[in-house]
């Protein structure tokens, strides 16, 4: 059965394939629920890793049992497991249309940061795994998509999460 980990949750052995949902929390659609589902249905043995920490009553069931004081922050605990993710399972990007504006923090401005640093980390390194899927209205996407192609041009940005998913999966199976 697959498992879920959230935030700040350390699992010492993660033995299935991991998928970190990478992707806005604030101000986005509640898409990771939909991805977790989803993954699991594709694949029942795979485990999620989500930086958002509220899931339904349908999805808590996943949860895994683990260390919650091993990580100072949870941006400690992202950095951990987008590793492992990239190396032996695969980081799910989802650049989804802001459904509520905060003047207040810019919008998806982690994902930002991260998507950036993994597509460079792939361009130096080709066994980095990792996936990129919008609803092509995720703010700057046209640099994005640019960017993608400048370093990491067999990435292709698939259009519904159901694709993206369908896509970690794939690169979360494959063999090294």
């Amino acid at each position: 059965m697959g498992k879920l980990i959230i935030p700040k949750t350390y699992v010492q052995n993660v033995e299935a394939p991991l998928v970190f949902l990478a992707g806005p929390i604030r101000s986005a659609p509640n898409w990771q629920d939909k991805a977790i589902e989803i993954l699991l249905s594709q694949n029942s043995d795979l485990v999620v890793a989500s930086p958002k920490r509220d899931v339904r009553d349908k999805i808590s069931q996943y949860i895994a049992i683990g260390d919650n004081n091993h990580f100072l922050r949870q941006r400690a605990w992202e950095r951990y497991y987008l590793d492992i993710a990239s190396k032996t399972g695969a980081i799910l990007f989802w650049l989804p249309e802001e459904e509520e504006h905060n003047c207040e923090k810019v919008y998806g401005a982690m994902t930002r940061v991260e998507i950036g640093q993994w597509m460079t980390n792939y361009r130096y390194n080709r066994f980095v795994r990792f996936c990129v899927g919008s609803d092509g209205k995720f703010p700057e996407m046209h640099t994005i998509d640019f960017d993608l192609q400048m370093d990491a041009p067999d990435k292709k940005v698939y259009s519904s999460l159901e694709e993206t998913c369908a896509e970690a999966v794939r690169l979360a199976c494959q063999k090294s």
